[in-house]
């Protein structure tokens, strides 16, 4: 094409079909001479910038987006190009200032909204050396109830389990309160981008409401509404008010570099926050959880020390094993105790037919119920025994068939594999999952009773729920179980199979026995409604806080491991994490943490008077390729920077020295522009960390102490 006779209109359809066809020169060159005839038209200056960028001249794309945002300086897309070539550059000062520029033109943006997120600890200002803050003083101004894990569950599953129900069920109930003590709202918590978004409370109910009526997660309905629920980079930042109550009513312990954002948020808004255990299963019996559950389970509970405002328990038993569990750690406050409740029975004949739809074996037989995911800790295994002794003891058609509810979870192996070896125990036994609470709340109706036989619960919600629906439950006398099964359940010695054959043996075959002791059910306590259980809730959070007792303090002299520690929880966990300040940081592994490009600030608040010469160990890990870094520990004064080269893989350590504010010290870590790790999350980091120690300068034994452990 001649560029001289075409029309400008030609010259771009041209430069457009060749960058359609990727021909990134002759693009370039029908752009050029489409802006020689048109040179305002601030659109075509980016398609010039990505033309001459897919031909790898960075600079030059970039002098391109910035000349059409001078032509345009309320237009989007040019700054945004900008910034994205510059974060993908590796240039994350430039990048975060660039997508700030860009947010503030299109703040609702989902997309700008993430990269913003992600970008901003370059342009943060640096951490001040302040201790963890206090909670505020006065009533609440806000219950903020965070809804993390129960949206991560629902992004899978429709069916919920355990603690979901529960936290449904409460919050469900909270949000329905006629009155609540202050205004409420639902909050998320993205560790992606360590931003706390809103949740729309309407969506949510719709959700819920979905949840209980059907089983099918791959229904196109289903998948809607929970992808518009969880839609975080769609959602604005939550409006969390100075003064507020921030409630976790779920499983935050699954949540990674959870307290750090909760750390992030506190700098910001002034919050009391609230935790709700559900039970203490992972440091009480580890060995019926996974390694990872029951280490992740350690680090939150450890954490709560530092950061735990108020606590909430299930029940007596619940509260007490938190008490044990956390003396050590000096945890500040025992739980209010917040019996659960159950969810009131759906019309009788609407559950039978959808009790009926399910695909049951025999389904006209009679039979037990036993609703619970299959893992080690609900001991199914001990139950298909007693069923296997029971056929040994009484003719088959006496003893009546088993219908296990639940997905096979952890360890499941054992009476799974049971089931498979015997015939006899197959033809009396069947296990089904995704089932609605519509279908579970008619198979409660028919069956004959119900079994729970866990070594441990918190609460145990099938209990109080087989019990609300008038039917007897069998479990044993332990731990949350003795108070969910107190309006009437059947309890057995732990462990003791020939008592649960016994029992089982005499509810199966004497007709007038089981009814004798359904009559005696006191259905009133069992069906305690959701909505009170929730109304206790808020009551609890906004009852007047005593003045808080001080935190535990920071172990001076003692190495700190940044490593994701095993259990048992110990406040050197909970302190390990709670160091790490600010965006600057990634999560924690087996070895310890990286830092992010830019700053990363530890904030070691030693309770030294102010002036005190302190003496602070790093022990470093060089990141792939190596990297130049500057690191300073500052506190009463400015101290001037240290320069470290630290090579790939390289394990130095490094003596920082400072003298103490009042609240301690702070050290620095500045990576620049850090390097790419090169791993599946596409992760720019800066010098690693491996532990830390603090101390006063003529604290001798812990300064050796510190040395022999790195060293070791």
């Amino acid at each position: 094409m001649d560029s001289a006779e075409a029309s400008p209109e030609t010259l771009l359809d041209a430069g457009d079909a060749l960058r359609e066809a990727r021909d990134w020169p002759a693009a370039e060159r029908a752009y050029r001479a489409y802006l020689a005839e048109r040179p305002r038209h601030w659109q075509i200056h980016v398609q010039l910038g990505h033309a001459v960028k897919e031909q790898g001249r960075h600079e030059e794309a970039l002098g391109h987006y910035r000349h059409a945002a001078s032509l345009a300086p309320d237009a989007l897309d040019p700054v945004f190009q900008e910034g994205e070539l510059l974060r993908r550059l590796g240039n994350g000062l430039e990048a975060a200032e660039a997508m700030a520029r860009a947010r503030a033109i299109a703040p609702d943006a989902p997309l700008l909204r993430r990269l913003a997120a992600l970008l901003r600890h370059r342009i943060a200002p640096p951490e001040s050396p302040a201790a963890l803050p206090l909670p505020p003083e006065g009533p609440p101004t806000q219950f903020a109830f965070d809804v993390t894990d129960l949206l991560d569950y629902l992004r899978d599953a429709r069916t919920p389990t355990g603690i979901q129900r529960v936290q449904m069920g409460l919050v469900g109930g909270i949000l329905e309160h006629p009155a609540p003590p202050a205004p409420l709202l639902l909050v998320a918590y993205d560790p992606s981008a360590w931003r706390w978004w809103q949740v729309d409370i309407a969506q949510f109910r719709q959700v819920l409401a979905l949840s209980r009526i059907g089983a099918a997660a791959e229904d196109p309905a289903w998948r809607a509404a929970t992808a518009m629920l969880c839609a975080a980079d769609a959602a604005p930042d939550a409006p969390i008010l100075p003064g507020a109550t921030l409630a976790s009513l779920g499983n935050a312990w699954g949540i990674e570099d959870y307290f750090r954002g909760l750390r992030v948020l506190r700098r910001r808004v002034p919050l009391r926050y609230a935790a709700f255990l559900h039970d203490c299963v992972p440091l009480a019996m580890p060995e019926h959880c996974l390694e990872l559950t029951a280490r992740l389970y350690a680090r939150w509970f450890a954490a709560l020390a530092l950061h735990a405002d108020l606590l909430l328990a299930n029940s007596r038993a619940t509260a007490g094993d938190v008490v044990r569990h956390g003396a050590p750690l000096g945890l500040r406050t025992a739980p209010s105790v917040i019996p659960l409740a159950a969810e009131p029975p759906p019309p009788r004949e609407a559950a039978l037919v959808a009790a009926d739809a399910l695909d049951l074996d025999e389904a006209d037989a009679p039979f037990v119920l036993f609703v619970a995911t299959l893992e080690s800790r609900k001991n199914h295994l001990m139950v298909f025994q007693a069923w296997l002794e029971l056929l040994r003891r009484l003719p088959a058609d006496q003893v009546p068939r088993l219908l296990c509810v639940g997905r096979p979870g952890w360890r499941a192996e054992g009476a799974l594999g049971l089931l498979e070896r015997s015939a006899k125990l197959r033809r009396k036994v069947q296990v089904i999952s995704g089932v609605s609470d519509l279908a579970l709340a008619g198979l409660t109706a028919r069956c004959l009773f119900t079994v729970y036989n866990s070594f441990h619960e918190g609460w145990g919600l099938p209990v109080s729920e087989s019990l609300a629906a008038g039917k007897l439950c069998v479990v044993p006398a332990h731990s949350g179980l003795l108070e969910s099964g107190a309006p009437g359940a059947v309890f057995f010695p732990p462990g003791d199979l020939p008592a649960l054959v016994e029992t089982l043996a005499r509810l199966a075959t004497d007709p007038a026995y089981r009814a004798a002791l359904e009559a005696r059910i006191d259905r009133a306590a069992a069906m305690r409604e959701w909505p009170v259980a929730a109304a206790e809730a808020l009551a609890s959070l906004a009852a007047p806080q005593p003045p808080p007792p001080p935190r535990p303090a920071f172990p001076a002299g003692e190495r700190l491991s940044l490593a994701a520690a095993p259990p048992p929880p110990s406040l050197a966990t909970a302190w390990a994490e709670a160091v790490r300040e600010g965006l600057g940081w990634w999560w924690q592994e087996a070895w310890g943490c990286w830092t992010r490009d830019g700053l990363a600030t530890l904030m070691l608040p030693l309770d030294v008077p102010a002036g005190t010469p302190v003496r602070v160990l790093l022990e470093l890990r060089g990141p792939p390729g190596g990297i130049a870094l500057r690191l300073r520990a500052r506190g009463a004064e400015q101290t001037p920077w240290r320069r470290l080269h630290l090579a790939a893989e390289d394990r130095p350590g490094v003596v920082l020295q400072a003298v103490a504010g009042p609240d301690g010290v702070v050290v620095e870590l500045d990576s620049g522009d850090g390097v790419p790790l090169g791993d599946r999350a596409e992760r720019r980091v800066g010098a690693g960390v491996v532990a830390v120690m603090a101390c006063a300068e003529d604290d001798l034994a812990a300064r050796m102490a510190a040395l022999e452990a790195a060293e070791g």
